[in-house]
């Protein structure tokens, strides 16, 4: 708390913004899918999710390159705008009065149009704002928010999402205004374009490719499709091993099956980073950047292979253990040095080309979990020490080219 307290005001404001606003879309973000299957169909479901995540990444491309070209604080507001008449619409949809899932859709496409410039845009002023000194502690503590308002959310959206969503849609469209009023008086720009030493290309298809000769920058993305990879299998293989092979046991009288030991997996997981991330990050505090890095993706990747060719409760939550652990580890050093590849007059545009790496990693992750039935458990174990090492390796080029430079 001490180190949150140093920061600049507008990273404070800022890291309290993601904990509200993740708080707020906790409560409904992670229910969607069962509220569209439930009225529109498993196979409609999929094909909506298929449009949100294509959305979000072109305005993400789109987004990067305006907030070099514009600045960062006009597409945050403009971004809190949409969100909110999202949510209204949302909201509306789910009314006392009124009630239609298709408009509930078109409202979450809003608001995930808005989320697309927001992030972008607030990525790049969170690079602006930090330096290679503070980086990594800001970084953790962000990360160490964004956990605990899950943690908070998720709670919360098991007691009231089915009963009270017209109120929780409410207080996220309220949320996003006042999101928006707290930019327009408290934060300020923190990139001027037009004192920029590098003038931003108008045109985003050169914008991109001159981000794209950037090597460091291109074998880190490499390495973030396959980080993301790992961290993708808590919602990906992870609940699908568990529910054909978690041999099913008692707690106190508790039945422990396979959902419930996703669950679990997860709980723990949260718990263990609100509550150890902090000391974990003093105690990695003068390890080098790539030892950091590689340290934390083994441990983490591991631990999924620990929970793949598991089926008992202790062995998964030895596998939880390392996962988390690697992950703790790991996601200082890997988003801080993102952040000084991204650093200068084009952390927009830097930004809005890491934005293909989720959408990637996501492809890749379901195709794994499509031929699974194929190769297994042990396939997926073997396939995982594929995806290490190709996280690990681009990461480890990317950091020689750049202390090259």
């Amino acid at each position: 708390m001490k180190d949150f307290f140093k920061l600049n005001r507008q990273i404070q404001l800022r890291i309290l913004m993601m904990f509200v606003g993740g708080l707020c879309f906790s409560t409904v973000g992670g229910s969607m899918t069962i509220y569209y299957n439930e009225h529109m169909g498993a196979g409609i479901t999929g094909i909506l999710l298929i449009i949100s995540n294509i959305l979000t990444f072109v305005v993400g491309l789109w987004a990067g390159h305006l907030s070099d070209l514009r600045g960062r604080r006009p597409l945050m507001l403009f971004a809190c705008l949409v969100t909110t008449i999202g949510g209204l619409t949302a909201t509306f949809a789910n009314s006392p009065w009124y009630f239609d899932p298709w408009l509930t859709y078109i409202g979450f496409l809003i608001l995930f149009f808005g989320y697309g410039f927001f992030n972008t845009a607030a990525t790049a002023m969170m690079v602006d704002l930090t330096t290679s000194d503070n980086r990594r502690m800001v970084y953790s503590l962000q990360y160490w928010v964004i956990n605990m308002a899950i943690l908070i959310g998720s709670a919360l959206s098991g007691w009231f999402f089915r009963d009270y969503l017209f109120e929780l849609l409410l207080v996220i469209s309220i949320e996003e205004f006042l999101s928006f009023l707290v930019i327009y008086f408290w934060i300020g720009e923190s990139f001027h374009p037009e004192l920029a030493k590098r003038k931003a290309e108008s045109n985003i298809f050169k914008a991109y490719q001159w981000v794209a000769k950037d090597t460091a920058f291109m074998w880190y993305c490499l390495s973030a499709i396959f980080t993301a990879m790992i961290f993708n299998q808590l919602d990906n293989y992870l609940p699908v091993h568990l529910s054909d092979h978690f041999v099913t046991t008692s707690i106190f009288g508790i039945e422990i099956y396979g959902q419930r030991m996703l669950s679990i997996f997860l709980i723990v997981n949260t718990l263990l980073i609100v509550l150890f991330i902090g000391g974990i990050n003093r105690w990695t505090k003068n390890w080098r950047r790539e030892t950091g890095i590689l340290v934390g993706l083994v441990l983490q990747g591991s631990g999924f292979i620990v929970a793949f060719l598991g089926t008992t409760l202790s062995v998964e939550l030895i596998a939880t253990g390392v996962a988390t652990f690697g992950e703790m580890i790991g996601v200082g050093f890997i988003q801080a040095y993102r952040a000084d590849l991204m650093e200068g007059d084009s952390a927009g545009t830097y930004s809005g080309f890491f934005t293909i790496t989720q959408p990637v990693a996501s492809v890749l992750s379901g195709v794994l979990v499509s031929f699974s039935a194929v190769y297994g458990n042990v396939g997926m174990a073997f396939f995982m020490v594929l995806i290490i090492v190709f996280a690990v390796l681009p990461a480890m080029r990317s950091i020689r080219i750049k202390q090259a430079v």
